[in-house]
């Protein structure tokens, strides 16, 4: 199994009252193969770099409230600045990194235009 990112929505007519719209297709979702929340994202190396979301990961999904995409933002452009970090705890490649956190800040963009949250899963 992989991760995904998504922007997701309130929506009260849906159960659960939120939903996921469909991403445009030249979008990619993709947030890193599932041992990706335990040796990239939960890494000692990412709370070592102040993370506080993506470290969530490691025990759940991670579900990022509107109020807090900003926050969430400033988190993936710090951890871009730190790819060799990232990347020399995990041994994920910096490349495959970037656009791990690129796919994420396209979600944050997309929550931003409508008042949406970021889901990770």
């Amino acid at each position: 199994m992989s991760l995904a990112v998504h922007m997701w929505i309130y929506d009260s007519d849906k159960p659960g009252g939120w939903q996921i719209p469909d991403a445009p297709e030249e979008v990619s979702e993709a947030a890193g193969p599932e041992v990706a929340r335990t040796i990239l994202w939960g890494s000692e190396a990412a709370r070592g770099l102040d993370a506080t979301f993506l470290p969530q990961l490691a025990e759940r999904d991670l579900r990022v409230q509107p109020d807090d995409v900003e926050v969430f933002a400033e988190e993936c452009a710090v951890l871009m600045a730190n790819l060799a970090v990232l990347s020399a705890a995990s041994g994920f490649d910096e490349d495959r990194i970037r656009a791990y956190l690129r796919n994420f800040v396209s979600a944050v963009e997309r929550a931003r235009q409508v008042g949406g949250g970021v889901l990770i899963w």
